[in-house]
Order: structure tokens, then C-alpha cells, then sequence
């Protein structure tokens, strides 16, 4: 023990300048968060009495419907269990994957469509950006002339009209651009839409899925390789 007169010169620390507020820490004591069962709710769910269980999307996925000959699943609900340890096998991660497929296999749907009078079913999350207007439904159709008419107005109606000749850089870089589009809108596969399905989750959510994702794949590689 050092002698009380030392002590009294060593330097307090605080938080700020306040000489009256020590550097304390208080737990959830002094404030009333709710019932044991409450606060394990908002952290694993609203599984804990009474509620419907919601294990992960693969469990609650629904029926499959064909469409065009492509067995096309529902849409994946969003998971309601996530226990934030960082699972071998996270309920987001298999969300992921889920919503991936969703959507590659809707987007094959809608390419096999096209050329058809055949019509996606309107209680079926019908892909708009994909598919041609006489395989819209009646309901949707307003909403789908809406959106290839945004598409073909592009960014070039927000700027005046250019006086001088583009750049010859600034041609290839459009002719380039428009390869890319056609040959992503001839694909079947393609890339699927960025963000639907994620419209109501928090972004570093996706971000984690995304990256656990891509680390089980290449953890898989590195095991085939040896």
C-alpha cells in the first residue's frame, strides 16, 4: 500500500473536466429494459412463448412453382434468430444463398417467358425489370411501363444539350458500356438484382452475409486444392 500523503497527489482520471463525475460504469440497473423474456427477444427472436418458430429461411421457404419449365422457389422470409456468435452456419449467410437462388431462378423464368403469351402469376413476386410486358400481369402492367420508361430515359435528360462532339474516349467508353448491357441482358443467368429482398435489413447485416459467404468459398477452395 502506498502512504495515503502519495495518493493524495497521484491524478484522479475522469471523463471529462467535471471533477464530479468519477470514471464509474453502471450496468442496466438503474434502468428498466424490460422482462427477462422481453430482452431475449429482441436478441434471439420472438420465439421465446407463443409465437410461430422462424428457424431460418431454408426451413420456411414454401412451395416452389414452375414458371416456363424453371422450378422458381418463394421468395425467403428474413430470418428472426440470429444469435450474433458467428455460426459455422449463420441464418444470414443461408438467407444469402437463399435470395441468390430466388433470384437467378426467377430471372431464367422471365428469359423463357419472353416470346410467349404465357403470364407470371400476379401473387408471385413477378420479376418487372425482367420480363416483357405481355408477360406482365393486368395489375402490374402500369408499374412496368413506368419502369422501362425510367430505364430508357436514362441520365441523359438531367443535362443540356452538348454543343460540340464527344470525345473520342468518352464514344468508346459508351459503345463499351452498351456491350456490356446487351450481353447481361441476352445472359440467363446474369447478375440478379442488387438490392430486393434486402430492402428492410440493415446494411452492415447484408455486408456480413456477403463476406461470410465469400470466405466459406474460398475456404472450400483452398481445401479442394489440397
Amino acid at each position: 500500500m502506498l502512504p495515503r500523503a502519495i495518493l493524495k497527489n497521484v491524478p484522479q482520471r475522469y471523463l471529462h473536466g467535471c471533477h464530479k463525475l468519477g470514471m464509474t460504469f453502471e450496468g442496466n440497473s438503474m434502468q428498466h429494459l424490460g422482462s427477462e423474456e422481453d430482452r431475449m427477444k429482441n436478441v434471439f427472436g420472438g420465439r421465446i412463448k407463443g409465437d410461430p418458430p422462424r428457424s431460418s429461411s431454408r426451413v420456411v421457404r414454401g412451395q416452389t412453382r414452375k414458371i416456363a419449365g424453371i422450378l422458381v422457389p418463394q421468395k425467403p422470409p428474413e430470418p428472426d434468430n440470429c444469435c450474433m456468435s458467428g455460426c459455422v452456419n449463420c441464418v444470414w449467410e443461408m438467407y444469402n444463398e437463399d435470395l441468390r437462388e430466388w433470384k437467378d431462378k426467377r430471372k431464367e423464368a422471365s428469359q423463357r417467358l419472353k416470346g410467349t403469351d404465357a403470364t407470371w402469376p400476379a401473387d408471385f413476386e413477378p420479376p418487372l425489370k425482367f420480363l416483357d410486358l405481355q408477360n406482365v400481369p393486368t395489375k402490374f402492367k402500369s408499374a412496368k411501363i413506368q419502369i422501362d420508361k425510367q430505364r430508357n430515359r436514362g441520365t441523359a435528360s438531367l443535362f443540356p444539350p452538348r454543343e460540340g462532339s464527344l470525345p473520342q474516349s468518352v464514344i468508346n467508353a459508351r459503345q463499351r458500356h452498351l456491350r456490356e448491357r446487351q450481353k447481361a441482358a441476352t445472359s440467363e443467368t446474369g447478375q440478379p438484382e442488387s438490392d430486393e429482398g434486402w430492402d428492410d435489413v440493415p446494411v452492415y447485416i447484408r455486408v456480413f452475409a456477403e463476406f461470410e459467404g465469400k470466405r466459406k468459398e474460398a475456404r472450400l477452395h483452398g481445401e479442394h486444392r489440397i
